[in-house]
């Protein structure tokens, strides 16, 4: 990585290369690095929403760099990460005169991220875009991936393509204005990557300690990236032992789609962290000490929900998750630990098969203990 200007480059070790360029406050830096590539048009997709809050002053960057580029809106919530919005999208660029030397920029978070991505790996099988993360989650998770999908009837990231960005542009002044829900939420990541990468939580609990230091926000964002980084060092392409950042999302993609909106992500996959943990658990493979853990870090010191809700069924959530985008001929398998960075089957694809009944009775658990207090505080 090299340092210069301010913007902090990152080496994500795909091929053919996607850097990562960080900051805090880098947006008139962005034309000067666009320009080192060739382009006819640029697009800047966004909500109407982000396209006021940050969009007008990347535009007006670009403008004054000598890059004429035009907004293209979408929605950019959950529900509308369809193939309705892909269509659309897809449709209205080519008719607007991109062509296969266009760029399209992702301005947003992982909604916006993805439907753009997949929209520049389908238009004319394969056209170039930029990331512009501006959430907590973006900048250190769904923007550090080749993997680009949008959600199905039946459940989330069912459609999809492997398609690497041309360069990812972090810009840490965007996330600081987001809700510290959302904010959270986006932590979350960040220690499930320490609990399936490291010796111990100690990474874990620092992460947090830069949370609760008010002018450490930057650094909380490195830190947050670097740890899903140091896992794609070994398998960038993410199909093979990077598999292992799934942890926790069998059970939270499911519990996500069914919340329809009132969870976040980040929260769906805490409770998802949380369920894998007590399921390890359960069959013998995980200590109490270390289940507790995964609750004092993500309950206790992040403060997200790590209980499952009262008006999710168990039952529902389980057929839910046979439309995992996981599941092989092998049926529905979890990523399970044992401890700080090991797992269950490291040997093999990191996945174990359990018996529908033992996923159902650590669902109805989970669930009874976010019914009484008392149970939660004895976990």
């Amino acid at each position: 990585m090299d340092r210069a200007n301010d913007v902090l480059t990152l080496d994500t070790c795909l091929d053919p290369g996607s850097p990562y360029c960080f900051g805090d406050g880098i947006v008139h830096q962005f034309p000067a690095y666009l320009k080192r590539h060739e382009f006819d048009r640029c697009y800047l997709v966004s909500s109407g929403q982000l396209l006021k809050m940050f969009g007008t002053g990347l535009l007006a960057a670009m403008s004054s760099g000598g890059v004429r580029c035009e907004p293209v809106l979408i929605s950019d919530t959950e529900p509308y990460k369809n193939w309705q919005t892909l269509r659309l999208l897809c449709e209205k660029l080519t008719a607007e005169g991109a062509t296969k030397d266009s760029i399209l920029i992702a301005l947003g978070g992982g909604v916006i991220g993805n439907i753009v991505g997949l929209a520049a790996g389908l238009i004319f099988r394969g056209i170039r875009f930029v990331q512009v993360p501006t959430t907590v989650t973006a900048q250190t998770d769904s923007t550090l991936s080749n993997k680009q999908a949008i959600n199905g009837a039946m459940g989330k990231n069912q459609f999809g393509v492997y398609h690497a960005p041309l360069f990812v542009w972090a810009d840490a002044s965007y996330p600081r204005s987001e809700p510290v829900r959302q904010q959270k939420s986006g932590i979350v990541e960040g220690i499930k990557n320490v609990l399936i990468s490291h010796e111990s939580v100690g990474a874990a609990d620092a992460m947090l300690d830069l949370w609760e230091s008010a002018d450490r926000f930057p650094e909380l964002l490195l830190s947050l990236i670097r740890s899903k980084l140091a896992i794609l060092e070994k398998d960038p392409s993410e199909r093979g032992s990077a598999i292992i950042l799934e942890y926790g999302h069998t059970f939270g993609h499911a519990i996500e789609w069914l919340s329809q909106g009132k969870l976040l992500h980040g929260e769906a996959v805490a409770i998802g962290i949380c369920l894998a943990a007590e399921l390890s658990h359960a069959l013998g493979f995980q200590s109490r000490q270390f289940l507790q853990e995964h609750h004092r870090l993500l309950g206790g010191r992040l403060q997200v929900p790590t209980m499952l809700p009262g008006d999710l069924s168990p039952g529902a959530i389980y057929q839910a998750m046979l439309a995992d985008n996981k599941r092989t001929a092998r049926g529905l398998r979890f990523l399970l630990l044992k401890a700080c960075g090991q797992f269950v089957n490291p040997d093999g694809d990191y996945m174990v098969s359990v018996e529908r009944r033992q996923v159902l009775q650590c669902l109805a658990s989970s669930q009874q203990a976010s019914v009484a207090p008392s149970a939660r505080k004895a976990v």
